[in-house]
């Protein structure tokens, strides 16, 4: 006689449509969790890239008024 073969329970069958369900929606959630991260660390690149144009602008500024602090020292 052949083996039989046997079918799953009810239940197995409902967890197993809710499993897949669960795995379809972790990797929806995984995909946008994916897409804010790159779009913040683009934010931070621009933000970097800011920063680094306003340190510029701000040693520029102190070595004038460096400059300046100096020059009214040495008419005193």
């Amino acid at each position: 006689m052949g083996k039989i073969i046997k079918f799953p329970t009810h239940l197995r069958r409902v967890g197993n449509k809710y499993k897949q369900e669960e795995i379809e929606r972790i990797t929806e959630m995984l995909r946008l969790c994916d897409s804010d991260m790159s779009t913040m660390v683009y934010q931070i690149e621009q933000l970097n890239e800011e920063l680094k144009g306003l340190s510029v602008e701000y040693e520029a500024l102190l070595a004038r008024l460096q400059k300046l602090l100096e020059e009214d020292d040495g008419k005193n």
